[in-house]
């Protein structure tokens, strides 16, 4: 189960998953258990920005790791050596002509287009 952000489009602002190609997005209005949308109801889809962003978890313990051993310059080559994710934000246009847009990490951003490629 991959996390989502809806930005924007047709659906309102909030979290939802991504699972076994079905999207359910919760909203204010539908809150639980939220929309459902199959991948089979997805008509274009199409990369809005990809940027990399730092697992922060992973730098906060590698930063305090480098300082503990070796003082402020092992606190920074410590960040320097968390690990980066990728985060992709996708336009996504509905066969009923809706639009989504929205944030998911990279790993599942490749699912989803695999699994609406075939």
């Amino acid at each position: 189960m991959a996390s989502i952000t809806v930005l924007a489009g047709d659906f309102l602002q909030g979290d939802g998953e991504y699972l076994d190609g079905v999207f359910t997005l919760r909203t204010s209005l539908h809150p639980w258990p939220g929309i459902t949308l199959p991948l089979s109801s997805f008509k274009h889809l199409e990369v809005a920005n990809e940027d990399s962003i730092k697992d922060v978890k992973d730098a906060i313990g590698f930063g305090v790791a480098g300082a503990m051993l070796l003082g402020p310059i092992g606190a920074i080559a410590g960040f320097m050596l968390a690990g980066k994710e990728t985060e992709v934000t996708f336009l996504a246009t509905l066969k009923d002509d809706r639009k989504l847009l929205a944030a998911v990490d990279g790993h599942t951003f490749e699912d989803i287009y695999r699994k609406m490629a075939s």
